[in-house]
């Protein structure tokens, strides 16, 4: 007989295959809690704790307000992958000007993470040329093993169970590194339930994520 919901929590993330393991991870210690899940960009999840809908937000970049309170968790790499054959792919680090005439596969227009990665091209001196664009970062990888072209990936996508055969490149210049972040509205209650859930998601990113990722 499943056991009764005791409490509940609603949480916004950016980073959807992270919540799957996070989840999973956090019921095992509490079977009794009913978690609701909710995605949005970083400004829509501002919107979101001002306005009470949610208990907490998982963030790709620090979410800022008056009234908000923002905790990085984890600092992360985003690497050029290529397919194996690729010119660049014995290389062990670029300057991203180097991939300045490859084939991007990037997330669709919109996406915060495609944003940020169009930016980095544009400091490295270039438009990157971009004919595909998907929503799900583990499609984008299996183009670039096909050698469709060349995208970039973040550490968290690096599944340590499902690795394609791409090869991940360190870039140099720009910094491309991104931090991840928890972020809660300070004058909002929160329950146990959700307490419990945001120090387990601080402990986790510190001592666990290594196990289940390439980091």
């Amino acid at each position: 007989m499943a056991g009764l919901i005791e409490s509940s929590i609603s949480v916004s993330i950016a980073l959807p295959h992270i919540l799957l393991i996070l989840i999973v991870e956090f019921l095992k210690l509490n079977p009794n809690v009913h978690i609701s899940q909710y995605s949005a960009s970083s400004t829509g999840m501002k919107k979101q704790l001002e306005n009470v809908e949610v208990d907490l937000c998982i963030s790709m970049s620090p979410i800022y307000g008056d009234d908000i309170e923002w905790m990085p968790l984890l600092e992360e790499e985003i690497f050029l992958s290529v397919p194996p054959s690729h010119h660049l792919a014995k290389q062990k680090s670029i300057a991203l000007h180097e991939a300045a005439n490859e084939t991007f596969i990037s997330r669709t227009s919109g996406y915060g993470f495609r944003d940020v990665t169009d930016e980095y091209c544009r400091e490295a001196g270039f438009e990157p040329y971009t004919p595909i664009e998907l929503e799900e970062a583990g499609a984008i990888l299996r183009l670039v093993e096909m050698g469709m072209g060349v995208s970039f990936t973040p550490q968290l996508s690096l599944l340590r169970q499902s690795m394609l055969k791409t090869v991940q490149i360190p870039i140099t210049y720009p910094n491309c590194k991104r931090t991840i972040g928890i972020a809660w509205k300070k004058t909002h209650y929160l329950s146990q339930a959700a307490i419990d859930f945001r120090e387990f998601t601080s402990g986790f990113f510190k001592h666990e994520v290594s196990k289940y990722f390439y980091l």
